[in-house]
C-alpha cells in the first residue's frame, strides 16, 4: 500500500494524523485476521501491511473506534514476543480449546477479512501466531 504521490491532488489529513510519523491512509488498505476469528468472536484484531513495511492494526468488530500504528522495528519486535510467548495467557485461564491454540497445536493463518476486494486477497500480512512476518 503506498501513499499518495505528489501528482495526486492533496487531500486534508484527519485529526489523528497530525503530527503522526506514523499514520498511513487506510482508505485502500488489505485488512487481515486470524483464520479463527468468527463473527461471534468477542474481539477481532485486524492488521493492514503497507509497501513500505509499516503495519495497521484495529478492532475489526468496531474499527471506527481507531487505528494503531507501528514501525517496521516496532511490529518485528511484537511478532518475536507473541512467538516467544510474551504475551501468553497462563494455561490454567484458558480452555483447553484455547490452551491448544496458544501452544501451536492449532493451524492459525492469515485471512483476508470481510469486505476485503478479492484482487487484494492474495497478499500476505504478517499474523504473529501464523509466523508470517
Amino acid at each position: 500500500m503506498q501513499n499518495p504521490s505528489a501528482d495526486q491532488p492533496k487531500r486534508e489529513l484527519p485529526p489523528e494524523a497530525q503530527g503522526n510519523e506514523k499514520w498511513h491512509d487506510t482508505t485502500h488498505a488489505v485488512w487481515k485476521r486470524s483464520s479463527l476469528s468468527s463473527e461471534e468472536s468477542d474481539a477481532i484484531v485486524e492488521v493492514a501491511k503497507f509497501d513500505d513495511g509499516f503495519r495497521a492494526v484495529r478492532d475489526g468488530k468496531n474499527p471506527e473506534k481507531g487505528t494503531l500504528f507501528f514501525t517496521p522495528a516496532e511490529w518485528e519486535a511484537f511478532v518475536l514476543g507473541a512467538k516467544d510467548g510474551e504475551f501468553d495467557i497462563p494455561e490454567e485461564y484458558l480452555t483447553p480449546e484455547e490452551a491448544a491454540i496458544q501452544r501451536g497445536d492449532v493451524p492459525v493463518t492469515a485471512v483476508p477479512a470481510p469486505g476485503t476486494p478479492a484482487a487484494a486477497r492474495d497478499t500476505d500480512d504478517g499474523d504473529p501466531r501464523a509466523g508470517a512476518q
